[in-house]
């Protein structure tokens, strides 16, 4: 039996009008609709397997047609065999209040790819963090690693503190050269923008010779008052040698300790505007 957090995470908003107007602040002048089919749940692994939840499960799937605004969707809605471009996205999307921004602030979590596409495995879908500010425009963007990148594994907006102002908790799958993974991110939303504490790797399996996964353990973490972010690790495969029992540790690391990296500010450019390209 799993205990309950001493602080819950903030349930996200559910109110359909400010859903879609959210989507029609970040996507402009796009046609927005609703009925898709949602995504389900992943099935559960077997016993020993490396299990990646889908955040997003359940969630309503919206339409938005419109033609690549920036470099990542122009990368994403690419389908290399035609050399067409798509300019149907299929969205999902989870939405919070903003932290100490109420009435109006709010932060955006979506992710999505486009219908018809066969990217590069660069980009084959994506993962972007909106702020939309009180007075209802679009702010700061941050845009989560897109190289293999299939789905969100958490999204949680928690106060890891006690200091009354969460700190968004993010989990986004990744891959290549015969390893798949997600990281583990957490962002400060103090000054209206994506300031990365915490960057680490929370699941990894490498070939037959590494596999683990990590989580991030709220409540420590919020009796050491968010100085630190303390995990439970679960080492299944070590050296190419499947662990009988798994070896579970409990690594706290200090804030920044890999936050803010090289690539992650390269990959914050392929938000650069581009021109319109022909499409579908």
């Amino acid at each position: 039996m799993v205990a309950a957090h001493a602080v819950e995470p903030v349930k996200p908003i559910s109110d359909e009008r400010i859903r879609l107007g959210a989507l029609r602040l970040i996507f402009p002048e796009m046609t927005i609709g609703t009925g898709e089919p949602s995504r389900t749940a992943p099935p559960k692994p077997k016993p020993g397997e490396m299990f990646f939840p889908d955040a997003m499960a359940g969630e309503p799937v919206y339409r938005v047609t419109g033609n690549a605004t920036n470099e990542v969707e122009r990368c994403a809605s690419e389908n290399l065999s035609t050399r067409s471009f798509s300019r149907v996205r299929s969205v999902q999307l989870k939405l919070f209040p903003w932290p100490h921004e109420n009435p109006g602030g709010m932060l955006a979590v979506l992710q999505y790819g486009f219908s018809g596409a066969a990217p590069a495995l660069s980009c084959p879908s994506i993962g972007l963090l909106v702020h939309i500010t009180r007075e209802q425009h679009v702010g700061a963007k941050y845009l989560l690693e897109t190289v293999h990148h299939w789905s969100l594994q958490k999204v949680d907006l928690v106060d890891l503190s006690g200091s009354g102002f969460e700190k968004l908790v993010i989990e986004s799958d990744f891959g290549g050269a015969g390893s798949v993974g997600s990281t583990l991110q957490i962002f400060d939303l103090s000054y209206g923008g994506f300031e990365e504490l915490l960057t680490t790797d929370s699941r990894i399996e490498y070939m037959d010779e590494d596999a683990f996964t990590q989580t991030l353990d709220y409540d420590q973490t919020l009796r050491l008052k968010g100085r630190h972010f303390c995990c439970v690790k679960t080492v299944l495969v070590e050296h190419g040698h499947r662990l009988r029992t798994p070896q579970v540790t409990l690594p706290c690391y200090d804030r920044d300790s890999e936050a803010d990296t090289e690539d992650a500010r390269a990959r914050q450019k392929m938000l650069r505007p581009v021109k319109a390209v022909s499409g579908r």
